[in-house]
């Protein structure tokens, strides 16, 4: 496995009383197309040992405990996060010329950044459109846009904590939006 450059180094910024940033460096990501309801789908969800979420915008966490998550971004399109053996539990399908699917480690492309605490929902309204208070945007849910013009992926991971995946290219932009976001919680 290849070790992917921080954008960001790790940096952290502000509190949990009122609201914190953080990068999370380094998370493995990977890429997962293939036609929904085929067997091709059905022997990827096998291999992987989780069921592949089938509404857009949704996540769904591994039941073995462990902080993988898959995200559906599109009705073929998924995201696996780490799943740090997800390609080799996929190897043998791959050579199956019955199964048809596409799996690309993208861990290089993205870095993670993650709000947390009770002024999440106020910082982000000042960069995002969408309303993420808990009724309209509860845990596990997923959406894509933009954020300070910069390509996003923005998810509800916890109550009060939200993640988002953004290209290498944009984190700084970002990350300089969302500290000047919370600039009246500091």
């Amino acid at each position: 496995m290849i070790l992917k450059e921080s954008p960001l180094q790790g940096i952290k910024n502000g509190s949990i009383a009122t609201v914190a940033i953080r990068e999370l460096p380094g998370l493995h990501t990977i890429d997962l197309r293939v036609a929904p309801g085929s067997s091709s789908h059905a022997a990827v969800a096998e291999a992987l040992g989780i069921d592949l979420p089938e509404k857009i915008g949704s996540s769904r966490k591994s039941s073995d405990g462990s902080e993988t998550y898959i995200l559906c971004l599109a009705p073929d399109w998924w995201l696996i996060v780490g799943f740090e053996n997800a390609e080799q539990r996929l190897a043998e399908l791959r050579l199956n010329d019955e199964y048809h699917f596409s799996v690309v480690d993208v861990s290089g492309q993205r870095t993670t950044i993650e709000l947390e605490g009770p002024k999440v929902h106020e910082v982000l309204a000042h960069l995002w459109e969408q309303d993420l208070r808990e009724k309209s945007f509860p845990v596990a849910s997923v959406s894509q846009g933009l954020m300070a013009k910069a390509p996003v992926i923005v998810w509800h991971i916890a109550p009060l904590r939200y993640r988002i995946m953004v290209r290498s290219s944009f984190a700084l932009h970002l990350w300089k939006a969302l500290v000047d976001a919370t600039e009246e919680w500091m």
